[in-house]
């Protein structure tokens, strides 16, 4: 199924909200984790089982998320944008960029089981616009066999529900709820000695369709020295009659491509064989303790090239 426009914008961008008193009546909860003691209102479960992929497909939008992470005194900001939308030759894609990168637009796709994102490059005369299919590949069997999609959107959606998080307060604001929770559970620190201290969030969720429509929290981060800085973060969701398509060099270079080529990506006793399209630069993904070379050799890097055929992965 394609996802098609609906009718209403109903939010698009990723200012803070706060939406407190926005109604007349409010609901006070027990603090259970599915708010199933509250009266009247969704549970959480309820909720985040309307946010999934499925349910978006099924509803026939196009979901798009804001997110925004504002650090310290100086509020220093960094922001990501994901779109999701179903291609009839390629599925489900994803395009994604983050300010802090610098890069252009990625699109994320599966095909054929194979994990591949495809973007433009200019070169430094801003003229000549080069299109690299990089394909992504585990050297160490990572157990987690999602697609990229799938892993992004849990990473930059409104995530899972998690029976641990408990409705403080609901506020009922005539279209939407407005519902503070508690998060505390949430938080930890990590090896290095970083804390990360939560405490609530805030949802505005609509009541026809239980989509969340935009969550705020505020957390402390602690670092190994002790120095501490408030961070808030603000995610929302954009569907509607914004549309994002096939940019031409994914329409010319990927999505109407001959996937006649095939290359190969050795490493130590196992080999991988995927489809790529012809005349597209070929790189290959791994983690930064690997890197990919022509050979076994482990002489000569591995450069992209239109008709590269095979690569070698093994340790830096």
């Amino acid at each position: 199924m394609l996802f098609k426009k609906i009718s209403a914008m109903l939010l698009a961008s990723c200012m803070l909200f706060s939406m407190a008193g926005c109604g007349t009546a409010e609901s006070e909860g027990s603090g259970s984790g599915s708010g199933a003691s509250m009266e009247g209102i969704p549970t959480l479960q309820q909720i985040y089982a309307a946010n999934t992929l499925e349910q978006y497909e099924k509803a026939n939008i196009q979901p798009s998320f804001s997110s925004c992470l504002r650090e310290g005194k100086e509020n220093k900001e960094s922001n990501s944008l994901m779109t999701l939308y179903f291609d009839e030759e390629l599925g489900l894609v994803c395009r994604f960029r983050k300010t802090e990168t610098g890069l252009n637009f990625r699109y994320y796709f599966n095909r054929e089981d194979v994990n591949y994102y495809a973007q433009a490059v200019t070169d430094e005369d801003g003229e000549n616009e080069t299109v690299t299919l990089t394909i992504e590949d585990d050297p160490e069997n990572n157990e987690d066999e999602s697609t990229n999609v799938e892993k992004l959107f849990r990473q930059y959606s409104f995530g899972e529900y998690n029976g641990k998080e408990k409705i403080i307060s609901c506020t009922d604001c005539g279209e939407t709820y407005h519902i503070v929770t508690d998060i505390s559970y949430a938080s930890f620190t990590d090896n290095s000695g970083c804390t990360y201290e939560y405490t609530t969030q805030e949802y505005d969720v609509e009541k026809e369709t239980l989509r969340i429509l935009d969550t705020f929290r505020t957390y402390t981060f602690t670092n190994s020295s002790g120095e501490s800085k408030t961070c808030t973060l603000s995610r929302s969701l954009t569907y509607g009659e914004q549309i994002i398509r096939m940019p031409d060099f994914m329409m010319e270079k990927i999505r109407n491509a001959e996937w006649e080529r095939e290359f190969t990506i050795r490493s130590y006793d196992r080999a991988k064989t995927v489809p790529v399209p012809d005349g597209v630069l070929v790189d290959v993904d791994v983690p930064s303790d690997y890197a990919v070379y022509t050979d076994s050799s482990q002489k000569e890097p591995y450069e992209a090239s239109a008709s590269a055929k095979s690569a070698y992965i093994g340790e830096k």
